[in-house]
């Protein structure tokens, strides 16, 4: 009896998140219709120009990136990369009270690491390795080998050998050595799980096929139009679309019955699970009887007047939209939703784009609001787009806005972007909150067909004044750079007898010894180490 209260509360908001989803794939949806001359046409039409003029305009510049994602997961290659950084502390009395500051700075500075993969989609086997330098010297190293049926790691620094388990025998190894596997029985084949995952096309299949299914539900009806009307001060064609309480839970349950069909929303679940080792936590079985369950209560979920929207429909664009809807469940507690969403271009070179959520409960003076926005421009050599992102919430006990800004430049040779974090309000007034910026820019460079160099730079700043300490502010900058080669001609670890350690067939006095071994190597690199590097320290 004590877990109800909160299971109604999961299925209401749960609720909530579907019907935004039904609203988005209202908005998406674009099948095939008559080109009769009628407002529900209108609208969909519309709504699709708006979404391609958009999508469009930022897939020349992102259009190669998911290009490589994709063939990354469906080719073989191997990378190479090194990762390295730099610190720097400033303040009245940073040095006084930690004089140690520049020495770590400075060692920070000759830090690097270096990073080497290897991927074989057909044979679903994958390397990855690493190797901490300073000045020059490996502080560490270390790798992992996966095949179809077996997982192996080595830390050379350490230990010469492998230790390797089989892909189905991680319970018995976590039974062996911790006397638990905490419901891990056995270990995903890493390059299998890649290979899984939708490619950017498949995803936008899918989620066309979503906008299908829930367009069929709706009526020329439904929708209505009246011209010449105004908004801010512009004359429209507004088009309002009216879906009942009874015909907003079909919808509801046409979404339910379609993921509870759909084979790859199961697959990616349970891939996801086992990855987390979740491997208890997500079963089918379960999963079908909780969307049955919801289907079956579908009435019980209340949306009392149902949902309106009213779309402002200018040269074929959707320039202003709403959607507004209240939702209750059996409690007779109800919350009053409400979405908007703006495109307006200014010329053909600067466009505005807005995505706002507002949640208020009827019986407190209480909301949340989530908003996207993006001023975009294009320049001669690429696109520029200031983002904001923010939450604001005002409840009776707090309130607190967060806004992340960032200002982007897109070519086609990657990004340039600046970005703040804002924080405000009761929540963060509490405690000392440092300032928060930075920066990310990337670069994919082509070398022929087959070789990609990959850069990523990301720096943050964090600064504040501290009573005690006065004015402090650190930055942090960290440099990735990779070269991607595609190719079928890689080299994986040979496990044998003479080079591996089967976890599951040593015995306790060998693992013990082992150990001992393991122990003794790391104190002699250790000693090493700072023999080397003493006069530095």
């Amino acid at each position: 009896m004590s877990e109800q209260p909160k299971k109604k509360g999961m299925n209401k908001w749960l609720i909530i998140i579907l019907t935004v989803v039904v609203i988005a794939a209202i908005g998406g949806t674009a099948f095939a219709l008559l080109k009769e001359n009628n407002p529900m046409v209108m609208y969909m039409d519309a709504q699709k120009n708006t979404i391609d003029e958009q999508t469009e305009r930022m897939a020349e510049y992102t259009e190669d990136q998911m290009e490589l994602a994709d063939r990354q997961m469906k080719e073989a290659y191997k990378s190479e990369g090194t990762v390295t950084m730099d610190m720097n502390f400033q303040g009245d009395q940073v040095q006084q009270v930690f004089p140690e500051v520049a020495m770590i700075q400075g060692v920070l500075s000759t830090v690097q690491l270096n990073l080497d993969s290897k991927y074989n989609p057909e044979t679903k086997e994958l390397y990855g390795g690493m190797d901490l330098q300073m000045q020059g010297s490996s502080l560490a190293n270390g790798n992992f080998y996966q095949s179809e049926d077996t997982f192996a790691a080595q830390a050379p620094f350490v230990y010469d050998k492998y230790f390797a388990f089989g892909n189905d025998q991680l319970g018995d190894v976590l039974t062996k050595y911790t006397g638990s596997s905490e419901g891990l029985e056995e270990l995903p084949n890493f390059a299998e799980y890649a290979q899984s995952q939708m490619t950017q096309e498949e995803a936008k299949e899918m989620l066309t096929e979503y906008a299908v299914a829930l367009g069929k539900e709706l009526k020329q009806d439904q929708f209505t139009l009246s011209e010449g009307e105004e908004f801010e001060g512009e004359k429209y064609d507004k088009v309002t679309i009216e879906i009942s309480e009874k015909e907003a839970k079909q919808m509801l349950v046409t979404l339910l019955e379609k993921v509870k069909e759909d084979e790859r929303i199961q697959d990616t679940l349970e891939q996801q699970a086992a990855l987390q080792g979740n491997v208890e936590g997500v079963q089918m079985e379960d999963l079908q009887a909780e969307l049955d369950k919801a289907i079956e209560n579908i009435d019980k979920v209340k949306i009392p007047g149902g949902i309106t929207g009213e779309a402002y429909i200018k040269d074929d664009l959707v320039a202003h939209q709403t959607w507004t809807m209240n939702i209750a469940d059996d409690t007779d507690e109800t919350i009053k939703v409400a979405i908007s969403n703006d495109y307006m271009k200014d010329g053909e070179d600067k466009y505005t784009s807005t995505f706002d959520v507002n949640l208020s409960p009827d019986s407190k003076d209480e909301s949340i609001a989530v908003k996207y926005e993006e001023k975009g421009e294009e320049k001669d050599k690429g696109l520029h787009v200031d983002y904001t992102i923010g939450v604001k919430s005002d409840f009776e006990q707090d309130n607190f806005t967060a806004d992340l800004l960032l200002n982007t430049d897109y070519t086609n040779e990657g990004s340039k972007s600046d970005f703040e974090l804002k924080l405000g309000g009761e929540a963060f007034e509490q405690q000392a909150m440092p300032a928060i910026s930075g920066f990310i820019n990337t670069t994919s460079k082509e070398d022929g067909d087959n070789k990609v160099n990959q850069k990523t730079d990301f720096g943050l700043n964090l600064s504040m004044d501290d009573p005690a300490m006065g004015n402090m502010s650190a930055d942090l900058e960290f440099n990735f750079d990779n070269n991607l080669t595609f190719t079928d001609d890689l080299e994986f670890p040979a496990l044998e007898e003479n080079n591996t350690v089967q976890l599951m067939d040593v015995s306790d006095e060998e693992m013990m010894q082992i150990g001992q071994e393991v122990q003794m190597n790391f104190q002699e690199h250790l000693n090493s180490i700072m023999g080397g590097f003493g006069a530095g320290f």
